[in-house]
């Protein structure tokens, strides 16, 4: 796949706002299975035809899943590896990828603030 473009960020940010929704469900579904946040890790891609596809996993999962992404440049998988394992606890790294024509837009984004897990005691 091509290399990022000028835009990735602002197309990224809004497909953030776009699975906000979607990421509380997530979440929320996690830690009532016993998942503690500070060990959560999002995924969430939408393909080239609008649908989007993913779930949470440990950090050490979704690290490994995108550290051996042959779709995705070597640096690249680096940054999101280094980005998802090294998360405050009190922030869940979400990576975010887009399906664009020739290439793949890639990032993490932390989610945080207003999560609260008196089950771990994140707060």
């Amino acid at each position: 796949m091509g290399q990022a473009r000028a835009g990735d960020d602002a197309m990224l940010d809004e497909f953030l706002r776009s699975v906000t929704p979607a990421i509380e469900e997530l979440v929320t579904r996690a830690r009532k299975e016993g998942h503690p946040t500070r060990r959560l890790g999002i995924a969430l891609e939408r393909g080239f035809d609008g649908k989007i596809q993913g779930g949470y996993g440990s950090r050490g999962a979704v690290a490994r899943r995108f550290g051996a992404d042959p779709r995705v440049s070597a640096e690249m998988r680096r940054t999101v590896v280094e980005t998802v394992q090294t998360a405050p606890d009190d922030e869940i790294p979400t990576v975010l990828v887009i399906q664009c024509e020739g290439y793949l837009a890639i990032g993490v984004r932390a989610i945080g603030g207003s999560l609260e897990d008196e089950s771990d005691g994140v707060s």
